[in-house]
């Protein structure tokens, strides 16, 4: 080895090393938005709660209403939901609810983009509803108001509901 070599490599593997310390040791950034299941009331509700800035703020994203569910059921589809939820906002992996049918079955579901349904190779169901209940309608009665469009979607015009799960009023 030159002693140009000697000085490079000498040089390099201590600057290497600290930018290695300082990646380990550096402070994780909590998440900004916790996803839960509150099941201390009569209905059983998602919850996203938003941290920025030391403050935290809940909303009601979906409300698991005993005409869709029974009581057993509703439990375990908004803990369901709430888990598959939380990794929908620690990858970004999808931005949309929707409600679609799948096998016959109606379902609520997380989606990467408009314009694509449940039966997408990258969307998550978060819960299946009973065969006789109409998708759209349900997802748009269960929303939280911060999270549900003026009016529901028109069958007539839209074949499926959209919903951000992001709202552009978020402060990040």
């Amino acid at each position: 080895m030159n002693k140009w070599q000697s000085w490079v490599t000498m040089g390099t593997a201590p600057i290497l090393a600290l930018g290695a310390i300082v990646a380990v040791s550096a402070p994780s950034r909590a998440n900004s938005v916790q996803v839960t299941c509150n099941t201390n009331g009569t209905t059983p509700m998602v919850i996203l709660s938003l941290a920025k800035d030391g403050t935290t703020k809940d909303y009601m994203m979906l409300n698991f209403l005993p005409k869709y569910f029974s009581a057993v059921n509703a439990v375990q589809n908004c803990q369901n939901a709430a888990k598959s939820l939380q990794t929908v906002y620690d990858t970004g992996s999808s931005k949309y609810l929707t409600a679609d049918k799948l096998k016959d079955q109606p379902v609520v579901c997380a989606v990467e983009r408009r314009g694509i349904g449940c039966n997408h190779y990258s969307a998550e169901v978060l819960f299946i509803l009973k065969p006789v209940d109409n998708p759209s309608q349900a997802l748009y009665e269960m929303l939280g108001r911060d999270f549900k469009q003026a009016q529901p979607s028109d069958a007539r015009t839209l074949s499926r509901t959209y919903t951000d799960t992001k709202p552009f009023w978020w402060p990040f």
